[in-house]
């Protein structure tokens, strides 16, 4: 795989676009498995991704130990703060993009 493709997928994946989305629309030459483990062995993971862990941790919340369940909390908080400063990037760009087209 072309490292500008792995830079692509990993920069969408950052914005928020899913990765079925990436596949169909973007790189439709390679397939769901190889984005998915270019996005995720990178160390990049799309919103929906840290959507499901954050909900996937919360469901197992009840069932863990105290020290276990204020480990997992420190990790959902991680997550959250992720998604945060995520969406104030592409806010960050949607207002340079909007400075641009008004000129």
């Amino acid at each position: 795989m072309d490292n500008r493709d792995s830079e692509k997928m990993k920069k969408l994946a950052r914005e928020g676009k899913l990765i079925s989305k990436i596949c169909g629309e973007d790189f439709p030459q390679y397939s769901y498995s190889d984005v998915y483990a270019e996005i995720y062995g990178g160390g990049e993971r799309s919103a929906m991704g840290v959507k499901k862990m954050i909900s996937s941790r919360l469901k197992k919340l009840p069932s863990l130990s105290p020290k276990e369940q204020s480990d997992l909390i420190d990790e959902i908080n991680n997550l959250v703060w992720d998604l945060y400063n995520r969406n104030k990037e592409s806010q960050q760009k949607l207002e340079d993009i909007r400075a641009v087209v008004e000129r």
